[in-house]
């Protein structure tokens, strides 16, 4: 039975961090080209997964998106954003609130690659993306690199785990200078 790809798809600034030292994600370049992206991602889905902490934060905006200064896509983002089931990568008991979200541990997530009829999204965060990694159930890897130096912060990658090689399948350059690159993954081993 064939299976769905899990992708990860992550923005990260030019010197590899996805948020600065405070923990700020305004540092975003403002691009409706890449709005209008997302929602063509959100389209294409069967599900999302998401850190305990992301999925925390997302919800709290997606279960009421503030429409103030709001991206013309919003509005679908927000129906997919809440319709679309979410997994929660966690490795304790949690309660969630947020509609068709359930909490899984890494490896659910071959069971939930097996089930989907459509390819499943990792968006956020870093320790999400690495457990994902080291699970080994990650196809592709789309990193958007913003055009910013932030000197300090999160960065995506932790620097632990098996050594991977990929694959460049495609890119795309966004009006801002955003970057958005494609990877596929060989399988760890």
């Amino acid at each position: 039975m064939p299976k769905a790809p899990l992708f990860v798809q992550i923005s990260v600034s030019l010197d590899g961090y996805i948020e600065d030292d405070d923990g700020g994600l305004e540092w975003f370049t403002e691009d409706k080209a890449v709005e209008t992206f997302a929602t063509e991602t959100l389209r294409s889905i069967g599900g999302m997964v998401f850190g305990r902490t992301a999925h925390a934060l997302l919800a709290e905006f997606w279960k009421h998106p503030d429409a103030q200064d709001a991206s013309p896509d919003l509005p679908e983002q927000a129906r997919l954003m809440n319709g679309l089931p979410k997994y929660v990568l966690t490795h304790r008991a949690l309660d969630v609130d947020w509609q068709n979200s359930q909490p899984v541990l890494p490896g659910d997530l071959v069971r939930i690659k097996r089930d989907a009829a459509r390819p499943i999204a990792l968006f956020a965060g870093a320790a999400a993306v690495n457990s994902a990694l080291e699970a080994n159930v990650v196809d592709e890897l789309r990193v958007i690199r913003y055009p910013i130096l932030l000197g300090a912060g999160k960065p995506l990658f932790e620097g632990h785990g098996a050594r991977r090689s990929v694959s460049l399948i495609a890119s795309r350059e966004f009006r801002s200078g955003a970057l958005l690159s494609r990877y596929a993954l060989s399988p760890a081993g």
